[in-house]
């Protein structure tokens, strides 16, 4: 039997972003990451790692490639980067995998509610890039324009 735990944390962090706070554990491994995404320019402004549970001892050093990511810029060709320069040869595969599963909560997280601090046009403009990127990826957003709900909408329903 094999058992793997897979969580993320995000906090919003007011005129800044979201940190994102990752986990991955089995019986080899325990990692944390930590990630703090610019929400107006989706770059990665700090990443860390901490290992508290790792196969081989050498993994110290691929664990360290997360911080390759600073000041890296989240979109088209980021899940390449993230293999090349985290999940590479002097990387850690888990790691990587943490790094594109923050993206992915990053994302969820900020489509759930307007932060105070974001402007209304800005979240709107977010909004719309949104939906386009998830358009041929899920079945609510490759429905007709008509049929789906305003993200104010969206929000209500969730009961945010």
């Amino acid at each position: 039997m094999y058992e793997r735990l897979e969580k993320y944390i995000v906090t919003p962090i007011p005129n800044q972003g979201y940190e994102v706070r990752g986990q991955w554990k089995d019986d080899v491994h325990d990692l944390k990451t930590r990630i703090l995404f610019d929400y107006h320019t989706y770059k990665i402004i700090d990443a860390e790692v901490e290992a508290s549970g790792i196969p081989f001892e050498i993994c110290h050093q691929g664990i360290r490639s997360i911080k390759n990511l600073i000041d890296v810029q989240v979109g088209p060709g980021f899940n390449r980067l993230v293999k090349e320069q985290v999940m590479g040869k002097k990387g850690c595969v888990h790691v990587g995998e943490l790094v594109l599963g923050s993206v992915k909560a990053a994302v969820q997280a900020a489509s759930r509610e307007i932060p105070d601090w974001v402007d209304e046009d800005d979240y709107a403009s977010k909004w719309a890039g949104w939906e386009a990127l998830y358009k041929n990826q899920c079945v609510y957003f490759a429905q007709p324009e008509e049929n789906m709900l305003k993200p104010e909408e969206i929000h209500d329903k969730l009961g945010k």
